[in-house]
């Protein structure tokens, strides 16, 4: 009879653990199948400055670095070191990838005026006005996939090496969580348009200006 329990009491636990590795097994199984499914590509922003440490979600974006794909698609837009009535139609098809629909649309538009103007028949240069660079208060964030970022850039044109315009001006540029096409659009944001008109900087505007100040939207260029 002690004997007959002993058995049983030993079967009883080939049992459990058979059950516990079928479980284990299940669960091994599970992980390794989670594990190849999960992306082989993730999108995480880092900031400038680590020296404070900083904690990021995947997908989370950081204002620094929405401000920067802005200013250099911006920038790019804006370069036509030749020609630019060829180099600005050139640019609007090479960085259509960064630029949504509606946006695009607004710069076909932009240059067939002008092209009527006769104001394409000069090179254009654009870059960041060097004492303002990007601080936390030029992006303004409307949601967590869209923003407003505030450019004070330089813009000089010349013709025939005589320049003809020399200005400082503030662009107010939406940019938009843009994860369309991957394998054309690595950054997944995109260029949505002017929140409002451009800003020309002018005389003790250059020196003091509230660079969020979001009311009113309406488009335009310089």
């Amino acid at each position: 009879m002690r004997t007959k329990k002993a058995l049983d009491g030993r079967d009883a636990h080939i049992s459990t653990l058979r059950a516990i590795i079928i479980f284990l097994s299940i669960c091994l199984l599970v992980t390794l199948w989670g594990w190849y499914k999960s992306p082989e590509h993730i999108k995480i922003d880092i900031p400038p400055d680590l020296r404070t440490g900083s904690t990021r979600g995947i997908g989370e974006r950081h204002p620094f670095n929405v401000y920067a794909f802005g200013l250099y698609i911006f920038q790019q837009m804006n370069n036509w070191p030749v020609l630019g009535v060829d180099d600005y139609k050139k640019q609007i098809d090479r960085l259509s990838c960064y630029v949504t629909p509606r946006f695009k649309g607004e710069l076909e538009r932009d240059y067939e005026q002008r092209l009527k103007k006769h104001e394409l028949n000069r090179t254009r240069a654009l870059q960041e006005m060097p004492d303002r660079p990007y601080n936390e208060k030029r992006v303004f964030t409307e949601s967590a996939e869209t923003w407003v970022a505030f450019y004070d850039v330089n813009i000089k044109e010349t013709f025939r090496s005589e320049t003809v315009k020399d200005i400082f001006v503030r662009y107010p540029i939406r940019i938009v969580k843009w994860d369309v096409d991957p394998e054309c659009n690595l950054w997944g944001l995109a260029l949505d348009g002017y929140y409002r008109n451009p800003k020309r900087l002018e005389g003790n505007q250059q020196e003091n200006v509230n660079v969020q100040d979001t009311s009113g939207k309406q488009a335009g260029t310089e």
